[in-house]
């Protein structure tokens, strides 16, 4: 088995021309549509209290990290699917990490904290607001954090006095659109 794609000069080659592409012109133009993207990010950002972004980016996997009204979240989405963890918090579990190696050619062994989270939300990048900028997706983020900390705090006020105003069983609160069971009416035996 060659080992051609281990060799230091092979790989230095693989820098050189990565380096090469982002002098280009074509190069150019993606770093100014990112730095578009990001400023755009931010000044959304700057416009929404209780919104704190620590990190985001990535394409396999897309990776976001920060806070939404006082929750951690971690969103990560790779090969179209997506989930949402908020309220993280370490697990207990320790995974072992190395970085590149010392300089005597050892690899340090490192235990990092495995820190996890409750998942609120699953998906696909078909999703309603999914998005394709930053802003979006962070947007996106937000406003499934914001929903499920809404439906999780609601004691769906007043359903029995909806019920009997309109006669039927209420399966859906109004107050914040989650569905409930045949909630306020009671059937005669």
């Amino acid at each position: 088995m060659a080992d051609w794609w281990r060799s230091g000069a092979t790989f230095r080659g693989f820098l050189d021309d990565r380096d090469e592409f982002w002098r280009s012109p074509d190069g150019q133009r993606l770093q100014a549509v990112h730095e578009a993207a990001e400023a755009d990010l931010q000044a959304w950002l700057a416009e929404q209290p209780g919104v704190v972004i620590h990190s985001h980016g990535g394409y396999v996997p897309e990776q976001w990290e920060g806070q939404v009204d006082g929750h951690s979240f971690y969103f990560r989405e790779r090969d179209t699917e997506w989930d949402i963890e908020i309220d993280r918090r370490p697990s207990g579990w320790v995974m072992r990490s190395g970085d590149t190696g010392n300089d005597d050619g050892t690899t340090p062994n490192q235990r990092d904290a495995i820190v996890e989270g409750d998942v609120i939300a699953t998906g696909r990048t078909t999703a309603e607001g999914y998005g394709d900028s930053p802003r979006e997706r962070a947007a996106f983020i937000v406003a499934t954090i914001r929903e499920h900390v809404t439906r999780q705090a609601c004691t769906h006020p007043g359903l029995e006095a909806l019920a009997a105003v309109l006669g039927v069983p209420v399966r859906w609160c109004p107050t914040c659109g989650i569905r409930v069971r045949d909630q306020g009416v009671r059937r005669e035996p």
